[in-house]
């Protein structure tokens, strides 16, 4: 697991600070939700994101793995990231998944 460092995302007037790694993904198996993407060098040193595939989950590490029904697929996508956040108490999993795949359009998510 390498950390990558923290990553803004937005979803209209929400931002959410993620945590992104390497394809080995956090170390520890927290709720939240995560974010497949591709991240390339940009001019400023620091890395731009395209989200792929945005998901919720009861634990990190035990859905985060090659096992996922997604993984596959973002890798041919040139996936080399996991972003995840823990919500705070207040928060839902579930709203900060829908607001952000309503957003932002991941090319693996379902849109219908």
């Amino acid at each position: 697991m390498a950390r990558i460092g923290p990553m803004n995302v937005s979803a209209g007037n929400d931002t959410y600070t993620f945590v992104a790694y390497d394809l080995a993904g956090p170390i520890y198996n927290a709720p939240g939700v995560y974010i497949f993407s591709k991240g390339t060098d940009n001019a400023q040193g620091a890395n731009d994101h395209q989200f792929l595939y945005i998901g919720q989950t009861e634990g990190f590490r035990t859905r985060l793995n090659p096992g996922h029904e997604k993984w596959e697929e973002a890798l041919k996508l040139g996936m080399n990231a996991i972003a995840v956040y823990v919500p705070l108490p207040s928060e839902s999993r579930f709203d900060i998944e829908n607001r952000l795949i309503t957003h932002l359009k991941p090319p693996l998510n379902d849109q219908n």
